[in-house]
This record gives C-alpha cells, structure tokens and sequence, in this order.
C-alpha cells in the first residue's frame, strides 16, 4: 500500500468482492487457449516489428542485435 493510500485511509482492492469459490477451468480466460493467444501474440509482434522498420523507428541491425542478445530468454 502506497503512502498515499494510507493518507487516504483506502485500503487496496476495497470496492471488490469475490462471489465465488473457484472452479477447475477457471485459469481460462475467455475463448481462447493459451496456444492460441501465444500465436496471436507472435503475429502482433512481427506485425509491430515490421511496421517500425517501414517508418524508420527501428533498424533491422538492431533489431537483429536485440535479437541475438535476448536468444536465450525464454519466451
């Protein structure tokens, strides 16, 4: 709790109030499997990283250096 909550006297997460007792499934969230957020996530980010190469954001030497320095970083 941050200073500023205490000079407040708010506590965090007050206004929520769990009403159920959680269920085998419930780690999923929404339509997706994990596989396929993963998937989703991938193509955003070569989407992204294509869109800063084209505007000049970002060259391909460093993003090839990033990319080598980061190799074996679990993902």
């Amino acid at each position: 709790m941050s200073n500023a909550d205490t000079r407040r006297g708010r506590k965090p997460y007050a206004g929520i109030v769990k009403t159920s007792v959680s269920e085998p499934g419930d780690e999923r969230q929404g339509d997706y499997s994990r596989e396929q957020l993963v998937r989703f996530d991938n193509r955003f980010r070569a989407r992204l990283l294509l869109r800063a190469f084209e505007t000049g954001a970002e060259s391909r030497e460093a993003a090839a250096a990033m990319n080598g320095a980061n190799a074996s970083r679990p993902r």
